[in-house]
């Protein structure tokens, strides 16, 4: 299949599509991945590491997700802790997703492997913001990308479109965290009653006695 048709325009084909940012339009996916064969060196991931050091230094919360070092991300099987450790797999990642060969479900799941980030150090959706700010401002200042406005907004169009589908994936972890914590709560609680009840039979049978009924049973009437 032509990657034109009659008209001239660019048709529509798997090659001419980014699966995780369906907003872009096959001549932005063009220049996404010209441009990207051109910012794509040895230097990137120096580049790539100065984002999550910059978030690092911006975001205290982060800094501690640094330090502690104590989760990593079941999509690689050797773990990923370090800035140094994100910065290879963010490479990676948008290696495949440039490539087509990443999905969205793909990347909600690297969203709900941070979840512990959540219960350990108080990460959040401001966290995430924050790194896409400052990604689309690093991306937009290469060589291959800030000489075109096109080029310019596509890299923007995608760079939010896959970070907010990590998010996505991440602020529904959270919430079926909390309704599980939620429904747990609730059983705990009817758990300690029926405990409680157990440990003391009698006291449910006594609520059913009339207190003013004489320990041997005889009921007095008044006289008339």
């Amino acid at each position: 299949m032509s990657a034109r048709d009659r008209s001239g325009s660019i048709s529509l084909s798997p090659r001419n599509i980014i699966p995780v940012c369906s907003q872009l339009s096959p001549s932005q996916v063009s220049v996404i991945r010209r441009s990207w064969r051109h910012i794509n060196t040895k230097g990137l991931i120096i580049v790539l590491t100065r984002c999550f050091s910059r978030l690092e230094s911006n975001c205290p919360i982060v800094s501690q997700c640094f330090q502690s070092a104590t989760y990593s991300l079941s999509t690689n099987p050797n773990g990923v802790r370090t800035v140094a450790d994100h910065a290879k797999y963010l490479l990676q990642l948008l290696d495949k997703i440039i490539e087509g060969d990443v999905d969205t479900e793909f990347l909600r799941e690297i969203g709900a492997n941070h979840v512990n980030l959540k219960h350990e150090n108080g990460f959040s959706t401001t966290e995430w913001d924050r790194f896409q700010e400052i990604m689309v401002e690093v991306i937009l200042k290469q060589d291959g990308v800030k000489q075109s406005k096109e080029t310019s907004r596509a890299w923007r169009l995608l760079i939010c479109s896959f970070i907010e589908l990590i998010r996505e994936g991440f602020d529904a972890q959270v919430r079926q965290f909390r309704r599980k914590s939620s429904f747990n709560a609730h059983v705990q609680y009817f758990e300690n009653i029926e405990k409680r009840v157990g440990v003391c039979p009698n006291r449910k049978i006594s609520l059913n006695v009339d207190p003013r009924t004489p320990p041997n049973g005889v009921r007095k009437y008044s006289q008339y």
